[in-house]
């Protein structure tokens, strides 16, 4: 099969989508442009601070889109085949993952913009947003960790991303401050700002940092530090000069290479290599497709960056639709692509040659993808585009978007300590902020995450199946049906409590293996599910 042809559908599907259901929400949802929301009310120039549409699309697209929609689809892929992950994608992402991203949004805005755990502390009980809030730490913990060990790992295999990387937060900072203070228009310094960071992409090709002078383990561990320092200050400092700024600019030069790898696959047209359906997969199907393919479906940590700094900037009600459903679909997009560049960009089986699916993999998924990406493109014929350069801006794409996440978990995370856990530091901005930093550090130089990582898929699918549980308790309060919303969140909830079950207790699983760490934190997952959600059913029952 033609990969073109998946990306006709799927363009046609989602622009349905949002025109045809996002509306429907719209509508559900009441949006009135007359409330006045939190940036405005509440305005402090640091985490409160009403922000231009576009500008709030692209810090919620590049916070959302971290390493989910590429290791996802990727791995899946692996498992199942190039169909099952192109379905689960296309109608998880407009009917679930959009819907859950925009609800969140608007509960957030309507509740002071607080996050997801304080608003199932008020909708539900104080235990069970405790609770959550506590599960929600550990995940942002897990996704900061990960990440940053990610980012680092790419950085000191491909020392090439050094300027790109720096460049991009130094021109963050100056136009944040122009727009901001001087009132430049952002058009122009766009444009500007992107010829800058192609400028050094080209410098980081051309002069690459020799780092081999440093041992593999030191350098690794002095690049997860100086991320999470990075981390650390992107957090506390005032969100108009380095956040949005920077996820706008990432967002937009992203946008172009992903439009570039779009265009270049409707030229080239590569055929799909990969099997539409793997028959005797090692998983089966249900649950475990849909706890791999989080990100670019439906995932919980979009609703934590939807309520919390995303929510902090929402100018008018009527902008929700085109932050929250839309920028889950541009997600949903990018997940896409990469199904399509690993599939059709390289070759499937091992065979002798290099550059093959699974020889690829076994170098890693920031490895493959940019060696996908880097086939499709450079067959264009683009002059000075050669596969070195485009496997180049295929990796540059993936780590802008794992460090945008990093650092926007640890702000989450702050958000999350100081509404629902210790409500007195929150002026303490530094310490409370030191609280995430401290413990993904020690998890990332000790390599202590790895054997936690397995669960983070059905964490997150569980914080997005109680998210939804506490805002529809919210939404009723307000005469407002929800069963747009119970449904999926019903769904979602016994999908992941079953892959829970499946993992720690099949043949091969947690518990037949004696890893009974695992074991144990995934039946308290369990637990944890099934209470908060029996809390939230009983109240959505009364009401």
């Amino acid at each position: 099969m033609n990969s073109v042809w998946i990306l006709i559908l799927v363009a046609v599907w989602f622009i349905v989508g949002y025109r045809v259901y996002g509306r429907f929400i719209e509508k559900k949802l009441k949006i009135n442009d007359n409330n006045k929301l939190p940036s405005v009310t509440k305005k402090d120039d640091i985490d409160f601070s009403p922000a231009k549409k576009p500008l709030l699309i692209g810090h919620h697209f590049e916070a959302i889109a971290g390493a989910g929609p590429i290791i996802g689809p990727i791995l899946a892929v692996s498992y199942f085949g190039w169909l099952p992950v192109v379905l689960w994608i296309s109608l998880g992402s407009v009917l679930i993952g959009a819907m859950h991203d925009y609800t969140s949004l608007i509960a957030s805005v309507r509740n002071k913009a607080e996050g997801v755990s304080k608003i199932a502390k008020k909708t539900l009980n104080s235990r069970a947003g405790t609770l959550f809030a506590v599960m929600i730490i550990v995940t942002l913990i897990l996704i900061v960790t990960v990440f940053s060990v990610s980012t680092a790992e790419s950085i000191a295999n491909k020392s090439e991303l050094i300027f790109p990387l720096i460049t991009i937060n130094v021109i963050a900072v100056f136009f944040g401050y122009a727009v901001e203070k001087l009132k430049w228009d952002y058009k122009t310094l766009t444009v500007l700002s992107l010829i800058v960071i192609a400028f050094s992409i080209w410098l980081g090709i051309t002069y690459t940092i020799d780092l081999s002078f440093l041992s593999p383990i030191l350098l690794r561990n002095f690049l997860i530090t100086l991320i999470l320092i990075y981390a650390g200050i992107a957090s506390v400092v005032p969100v108009w000069i380095l956040l949005r700024p920077r996820d706008f600019l990432s967002a937009v030069h992203l946008s172009l290479l992903l439009l570039l790898g779009i265009v270049s696959v409707l030229i080239v047209r590569p055929e799909i290599n990969a099997p539409a359906y793997i028959s005797n997969p090692i998983f089966p199907l249900w649950p475990i497709l849909f706890n791999t393919v989080a990100c670019g479906a439906i995932s919980g940590f979009h609703g934590l960056v939807a309520s919390g700094t995303t929510s902090k900037q929402l100018a008018k009600e009527s902008h929700g639709k085109a932050v929250g459903y839309g920028g889950m679909l541009l997600e949903a997009i990018l997940a896409i692509f990469v199904t399509i560049a690993v599939v059709a960009g390289l070759k499937w089986g091992l065979g002798t040659g290099a550059q093959t699916f699974q020889t690829e993999l076994g170098k890693g998924w920031i490895v493959l993808f940019s060696s996908g990406y880097g086939n499709i493109v450079s067959s264009v014929g683009i002059p000075f585009i050669t596969f070195a350069v485009a496997s180049l801006l295929g990796a540059s794409m993936v780590n802008q978007f794992i460090l945008t996440t990093v650092d926007s978990s640890v702000r989450l995370g702050r958000y999350i300590i100081s509404e629902s856990l210790i409500t007195k530091l929150r002026k303490n901005r530094i310490f409370v902020t030191l609280l995430i930093l401290i413990p993904s550090w020690l998890l990332a130089v000790t390599n202590s995450y790895e054997s936690l990582w397995r669960l983070f898929g059905s964490s997150n699918q569980l914080i997005a199946s109680i998210t939804m549980i506490g805002i529809s308790a919210f939404f009723i309060s307000k005469k407002i049906n929800v069963k747009f919303i119970t449904i999926p969140a019903v769904l979602v909830l016994v999908t992941t409590l079953s892959a829970l079950l499946y993992l720690t207790f099949k043949t091969g699983g947690y518990m037949s293996q004696g890893n009974f760490v695992l074991a144990g934190i995934s039946m308290l997952m369990f637990a944890l599910g099934i209470f908060v959600a029996k809390e939230g059913f009983d109240v959505l029952r009364k009401r």
